[in-house]
């Protein structure tokens, strides 16, 4: 039986799951509504994207956390976003540890919404880096030959109604809505002069997630532009959003952002639907941030289905 605070708010509960994923226990189950809803949307295939009910997770989480070739030592934050909605938090950490097989140190970086109703937590929405996971617990070839397998399947559903724009309101010109509205126009363009353009000076953009050739940091206009002017449009197009999230935060320089972009892999000809969900810092009109979390299993797919 947990001891659940009088007032449980998102940081309290993200903060209660911590100490419980350090202990290895399930000690925050009792937080959990009856019927939660928990999500993971960049899960593999294989690998369950949504479950609904207290028992079920606290079930899946004890026999996960029981076969986790790991021993979780620190789960790290780098940032919590407080939104508007005082119902909702957005967290960006990690989970650092060492395989019990090897005793390498490894560590890989998570995305967690929490959603507290009536004191408890009713809704959970997780992006993790599988591909990172795999390949630090020796399942890479395993997590391959699952998406290769997969890679026929439709990866859009056509009654989708896609977008071109931000999401409802009339954000300030200079504001972060406004600024993720011209981003999405230029990504739509395939332009990488017009993506970096949109960048401050010093501007960094992250990439948390990430295959071998993908930078983990660019530091600058000019270093932005330089990836983008060598992938943009080169081996995905892009072409329609669909499933536009926007997060106000009580920053008003910060919006988190979870979203889908129809693409077609140039190599393949075949339709991909790329998922990512964006932490952006815009001051002044500019982006002075973009923490980039994407989904690559989908780019992964087209890359293998015809190999």
């Amino acid at each position: 039986m947990t001891d659940l605070p009088r007032e449980l708010t998102p940081r309290r509960a993200f903060e209660r799951f911590r100490r419980s994923v350090l202990a290895g226990t399930t000690d925050d189950a009792g937080d959990q509504a009856e019927d939660v809803v928990v999500e993971w949307p960049f899960n593999p295939p294989g690998r369950p994207r949504r479950l609904q009910g207290r028992s079920e997770l606290e079930a899946l989480t004890r026999a996960g956390r029981a076969a986790l070739p790991m021993r979780i030592e620190d789960v790290p934050v780098v940032a919590i976003h407080d939104s508007l909605d005082p119902e909702v938090a957005i967290v960006e950490y990690e989970l650092a540890g060492t395989l019990t097989a090897t005793g390498e140190r490894v560590s890989g970086a998570a995305l967690l919404l929490l959603r507290i109703r009536d004191g408890r937590v009713v809704h959970v929405r997780e992006y993790q880096d599988v591909v990172a996971m795999a390949q630090a617990f020796g399942q890479y070839d395993e997590l391959l030959a699952a998406v290769k397998a997969a890679a026929g399947s439709a990866p859009a559903d056509p009654a989708d109604a896609a977008c071109t724009g931000a999401d409802d309101g009339d954000p300030p010109d200079t504001g972060p809505r406004a600024v993720f509205a011209r981003y999405q126009q230029a990504v739509l363009a395939n332009s990488a002069d017009a993506m970096a353009d949109l960048f401050a000076v010093d501007g960094v953009q992250e990439f948390p997630f990430r295959l071998p050739g993908i930078p983990e940091r660019l530091e600058g206009r000019e270093a932005v532009r330089s990836w983008l002017s060598r992938t943009a449009g080169q081996s995905i197009r892009f072409e329609a959003y669909r499933d536009v999230t926007v997060h106000d935060t009580t920053d008003p320089e910060v919006i988190v952002v979870e979203h889908a972009i129809d693409c077609t892999h140039v190599g393949t000809g075949r339709p991909l639907r790329m998922s990512y969900v964006y932490v952006l810092r815009a001051r002044d009109g500019q982006i002075t941030l973009l923490r980039d979390y994407a989904n690559l299993l989908p780019a992964l797919a087209a890359r293998l289905v015809d190999a």
